[in-house]
């Protein structure tokens, strides 16, 4: 979105000195200092690494589709993985029903499936010998290997579901369990022997819908605030309005009567500036496209924390070396 600005007078049109207030509006890339004011951080800096990224060599500047669709691993230069850290995921009730969730289910059926798959892959034509299975907090390795198990986390986009920081960095995200230890290959099997579970999250930050009708709403921002629910947003904008048309009709009276003076004046400016200034953009996932293809700027990107681990204590896996 380009910068713009609003130039409004406030007397009337046969005085010809007169008086405007010029207020800068709104614009997406303002969104990140709003969140910072909000204390959000982390929130701020995902946006901003966002902004600062290029678009990708596809037809549109988006994620490619089979990166997108985890078919195929993203380049380096698409992977933020030092913003997001897992001491500041787990603050989160619904995170941590997630890690709890994978605690309990990391080695289910399903989930020993995939770990035997991860090493008959990684593991399976290798001398024999012992071999350490460890990712050193780093989940970009972790991925490449294979999760053992995940745990999609999701917020109610369209209702009213609750407000935070978790949402606004990531929105809806994948909760990732897996196990590190030590592999002994010999000629007739790979054992693996788990010593601790690691959690980290996955996410694709990007501002794609898909093939949605309507572009997903993500809000009513301004300089100080986010307000989700539109019909508050469009009773807040129109009470702003009133309040910058009633500061001008008393401009405009005092003017009439020659009754203002230039402190009287340069008051009535800031009050509309100041009211306009709280003025709320309602904010779609097609506007930060708009920027991308306006300013050839803005590149979505793979979002891995780092990893937290624990320790675990597990029976052996056990799968034959052919």
């Amino acid at each position: 979105m380009a910068a713009t600005t609003v130039a409004t007078t406030m007397t009337p049109a046969s005085n010809k000195v007169g008086q405007s207030a010029t207020a800068r509006q709104f614009k997406i890339t303002d969104i990140p200092d709003t969140m910072k004011k909000m204390k959000w951080p982390v929130a701020a800096d995902l946006m901003n690494h966002w902004f600062n990224g290029k678009p990708w060599p596809t037809d549109e500047g988006g994620m490619d589709d089979e990166v997108k669709k985890h078919d195929v691993f993203a380049p380096k230069e698409y992977i933020e993985e030092s913003i997001v850290k897992m001491s500041w995921v787990s603050g989160f009730e619904r995170a941590n029903s997630a890690i709890k969730h994978l605690r309990e289910t990391w080695n289910s059926p399903a989930g020993v499936t995939l770990i035997k798959s991860r090493l008959r892959r990684a593991f399976s034509g290798k001398a024999s010998g012992c071999y350490p299975v460890a990712f050193n907090g780093v989940a970009s390795a972790a991925e490449k290997f294979g999760y053992s198990n995940n745990k999609v986390v999701e917020f109610e986009q369209a209702g009213s579901d609750e407000v935070n920081e978790l949402r606004a960095a990531l929105a809806n995200f994948n909760m990732r369990a897996i196990a590190e230890g030590v592999v002994v290959v010999t000629d007739k099997s790979i054992v693996f022997t788990p010593s601790q579970l690691g959690f980290y999250i996955e996410d694709s930050y990007d501002f794609n819908d898909g093939v949605a009708l309507f572009s997903q709403i993500l809000g009513y921002w301004n300089f100080d605030k986010l307000v989700t629910d539109p019909v508050e947003g469009a009773k807040a904008n129109a009470k702003l309005a009133a309040q910058m048309n009633a500061v001008m009709a008393e401009s405009q009276y005092q003017g009439v009567r020659g009754q203002q003076s230039t402190q009287q004046k340069d008051e009535a400016v800031r009050r509309y500036r100041e009211l306009e200034g709280k003025h709320y953009m309602l904010v779609q996932n097609s506007d930060f496209r708009d920027y991308r293809d306006l300013n050839k700027k803005g590149g979505d990107f793979r979002v891995y924390s780092d990893i937290m681990y624990e320790p675990v204590t597990s029976a052996l896996i056990e799968i034959s070396a052919k």
